[in-house]
């Protein structure tokens, strides 16, 4: 199991203090995966793209003092965008590893992405935990999305269900910090708190809380609005249920970094403040080695270019056939073989192109773009994640790595 990795130490970082979090909540999952009852999914709902959230994060960091974290939720579900939600991770880690990055989720999926996730620098998970069992399951879900097949109420329940017992032991596996959220709804799953919050004790849960529904104008929940006075009982419900298992189970450890970001120390972030500074001073001076040279294509850009090729003369492997990479840098005028990489030999990267992912992307360091006839799903979302352009294509090598360094080519195109 890797242990939970500690904040940075930093004028930005989450080391112990007293000052209050700033918290950033983002709603940058445009995909539902779950459709909840309680918080329909709406297409019209304005969400944030991977540009968005890293302008509101540099404006935030010269704007605000004192820790920031940022918590994506909503729309949808992140992990029916992973491909975004992964990028996002792995540009905050390059460019503003102080802030620490949270994502609120209904459980499946994540036995998918864990290892990423973790690998990309996740610092917290929460998970909704509103059910026990099938009959108050269906109560919260009328269908859902999962692998481009539609759901019904009774599958998406029962997914739910399976999934949210797994994932606070994949969280706690893979070392990134859990907590539970209870959505309190009278007559629907207000004799399930205490079970609930047990439940997320075994898993692993380092916190449980009980929350209202976000909207109170959802027609599907009028009649079932908690009271002041029910929420506080169910919190206290929880509470204790949660103590007592994690004592019967031997899981008393101190929860520093959840601890930091309990919900009593979050100050909110205005998105409209933010959005009335002028970002153009969190922005980098514009790239001059975007100057077109002719009349028609634009000038090479220096770059290392791996591709799937049996002889170094045509690209013609897909990446899952591929057992080694041929390693390019195209030159304004030239193009050098700087040698060959091994992949990983993981039996499953003969099916989804990557296997292990930290060996994978070590083969892939220092390249810009990776060329090859195909690639699988969990290759194209990886190699997007991490700023890598998985180029399809096939023909010979040396035009091949033109077109890419002149940005003539493009990229993958095709839905996975």
């Amino acid at each position: 199991m890797k242990p939970t990795q500690p904040p940075p130490a930093g004028p930005g970082s989450l080391a112990p203090t007293l000052l209050p979090v700033w918290r950033l909540a983002l709603p940058a999952a445009p995909r539902p995966l779950l459709l909840r009852r309680d918080r329909p999914f709406d297409t019209e709902a304005p969400s944030v793209d991977v540009a968005d959230v890293l302008r509101y994060v540099a404006t935030a960091r010269v704007t605000l003092k004192g820790p920031l974290a940022l918590e994506i939720e909503g729309p949808g579900d992140p992990l029916a965008s992973a491909e975004s939600t992964l990028r996002i991770l792995s540009l905050l880690r390059e460019h503003h590893p102080d802030v620490r990055v949270g994502l609120v989720i209904d459980g499946p999926l994540l036995g998918e992405y864990a290892e990423e996730l973790a690998d990309f620098g996740l610092a917290w998970l929460v998970v909704r935990l509103d059910a026990a069992t099938q009959r108050v399951a269906e109560r919260f879900f009328a269908g859902g999305i999962h692998r481009g097949e539609v759901l019904e109420r009774p599958e998406a329940a029962a997914l739910y269900l399976e999934a949210t017992a797994k994932a606070f032991e994949i969280a706690r596996r893979e070392g990134i910090a859990v907590a539970a959220r209870i959505t309190l709804l009278p007559t629907w799953n207000d004799g399930e708190i205490g079970a609930l919050a047990a439940q997320a004790a075994r898993g692993g849960a380092q916190r449980v809380d009980v929350v209202g529904p976000i909207d109170e104008g959802i027609p599907a929940l009028r009649g079932v609005m908690p009271t002041d006075d029910e929420l506080a009982e169910a919190r206290d419900i929880a509470a204790q249920a949660f103590a007592e298992e994690r004592h019967r189970v031997g899981r008393d450890e101190d929860t520093p970094l959840l601890d930091q970001l309990a919900p009593s120390r979050f100050r909110p972030v205005d998105l409209d403040a933010l959005d009335a500074v002028d970002v153009l001073r969190t922005l980098p001076d514009p790239d001059e080695d975007e100057v077109r040279e002719g009349a028609h294509l634009p000038r090479r850009r220096a770059q290392v270019v791996a591709v799937a090729t049996r002889d170094g003369t045509l690209v013609d492997l897909p990446l899952q056939q591929a057992h080694v990479l041929h390693v390019y840098a195209v030159g304004a005028t030239s193009i050098r073989l700087l040698g060959t990489r091994e992949l990983p030999t993981a039996p499953g990267r003969r099916s989804d192109g990557v296997g292990h992912a930290p060996r994978f992307l070590e083969a892939l360091m220092g390249c810009r773009a990776l060329v090859a006839t195909d690639f699988a799903p969990r290759a194209l979302t990886l190699l997007r994640a991490v700023g890598i352009r998985p180029v399809v294509t096939g023909g010979r090598v040396d035009e091949v790595l033109d077109r890419v360094a002149r940005g003539t080519l493009g990229v993958h195109t095709r839905g996975v």
